[in-house]
């Protein structure tokens, strides 16, 4: 088992539930640990805490397999064939953040039957950003910039997701709060140069909690070139896991802070 890209870059381990299907059904790796190791790469032998795992290999007798995982170990609160459960925050930190994988199924007819399980790992958070167009000869120096969220959103708790292995894709299926605030949401300071026709985003993003109470009026307010701007905008969905939100302003040549929109992407 490895990862798809970059997970070791955060996290230095992981747990994995593999299904294969012959005659009967069978978990082979029940919540196996996987870490990461300087010379082996990932390995769920080998390595200390992995004691009583043992090696699987490919059965050619088996219809399908199948994987999830989530990251990293000490954020899996549980698992098994058909579901995962993270503890989640709300964090400006990516280190802080909880990861899971997309559903892997491989039939025995497919190319990949028999290779490397290369398992693609997505946030169980939302990341928001934001980015700021200005028409200025000058530069415009942007501080202090916070987000007034419409209510008190989850700042931690534990998120239930259900894997669907008929078509497959994975959904959330529950999410339980343990902690909300009603803090505004602060980002790091913006120096837009002279002359820029393209909007410059925010270099420290927040890593939310997927939830429905980002819907409704929100507040922006910045300290632009010294002077207090502010905006209210509205925001008709909820976040959701694994997907990035931008926010999208403009200072106008006007003086006037304006809401361009928001934009989604996975």
């Amino acid at each position: 088992v490895q990862t798809k890209v970059g997970l070791s870059s955060y996290y230095k381990d992981f747990k994995v539930w593999g299904y294969c299907l012959a005659e009967s059904g069978s978990n082979i790796m029940p919540g196996y640990k996987v870490f990461h190791d300087p010379a082996l790469g990932w390995c769920y032998t080998e390595h200390s805490g992995t004691d009583g795992q043992e090696l699987q290999y490919w059965s050619y007798s088996a219809s399908l397999y199948r994987f999830h995982a989530g990251a990293p170990l000490a954020r899996v609160a549980a698992m098994d064939a058909s579901s995962l459960t993270l503890d989640v925050k709300a964090t400006t930190s990516i280190s802080e953040t909880s990861l899971f994988s997309e559903p892997y199924l491989v039939k025995r007819s497919d190319p990949a039957f028999g290779s490397t399980v290369n398992l693609a790992f997505v946030y169980a958070n939302a990341k928001l950003n934001l980015a700021f167009k200005c028409a200025s000869s000058a530069n415009v120096s942007i501080r202090d910039i916070k987000l007034t969220p419409p209510s008190a959103y989850a700042t931690s708790g534990q998120l239930e997701l259900q894997y669907d292995w008929d078509r497959p894709a994975v959904s959330v299926k529950a999410f339980s709060v343990e902690a909300q605030s009603t803090e505004k949401l602060a980002f790091g300071d913006l120096l837009v140069p002279a002359g820029t026709t393209q909007a410059v985003q925010t270099q420290s993003p927040w890593y939310l909690i997927p939830q429905a109470s980002a819907k409704g009026q929100w507040k922006m307010s910045a300290s632009i070139d010294g002077r207090t701007q502010e905006v209210y905008f509205t925001i008709s969905k909820g976040w959701e896991a694994g997907k990035s939100y931008l926010f999208r302003f403009e200072f106008t040549n006007e003086a006037r802070l304006v809401f361009l929109g928001s934009d989604e992407t996975l």
